[in-house]
């Protein structure tokens, strides 16, 4: 049965930074961990992915495609 994955993120020492602003905003989304707001960010480009390749659909149906 599989209970989930781990994964490590890596940063590069001149980036070291983001981890500080990785906490704060998983704080203000109102998340429980890193690994939750790591998720939310990945279900909302997602989104945001799908919905652009939807508006592209359909500009090729009225345009056509190049």
């Amino acid at each position: 049965e599989d209970y989930g994955k781990c994964l490590c993120l890596s940063f590069p020492g001149h980036e070291l930074d983001l981890i500080e602003d990785l906490d704060f905003l998983a704080h203000v989304a109102l998340c429980k961990s890193r690994s939750h707001y790591v998720r939310q960010l990945i279900r909302r480009e997602k989104s945001k992915y799908r919905e652009q390749q939807k508006q592209l659909t359909e500009w090729e149906n009225i345009w056509g495609k190049k």
